[in-house]
């Protein structure tokens, strides 16, 4: 299995688990962390070229922040 279909797998059940209401949003959330950690890993291996990697740094920098303000507001 490759690496995209295992991470879309991983949502996929997420998604059904929450729809089937055996997931909270705080369970959810996790799991959707979970799952930014395991495509971190593949992308990290991957050999992109320097226009890929500029059209994917203002999506990157955006969540990044977002995560960062919301922590942040946490006072953590």
């Amino acid at each position: 299995m490759m690496a995209s279909e295992k991470i879309e797998g991983s949502i996929k059940e997420l998604e059904q688990k929450r729809k089937a209401g055996e997931l909270g949003a705080v369970e959810f959330y996790k799991g959707l962390i979970d799952t930014v950690g395991m495509l971190r890993e593949e992308l990290l291996k991957e050999d992109i070229d320097e226009g890929l990697a500029k059209r994917q740094i203002p999506l990157l920098l955006t969540f990044i922040k977002n995560q960062i303000r919301e922590l942040r507001s946490r006072s953590n």
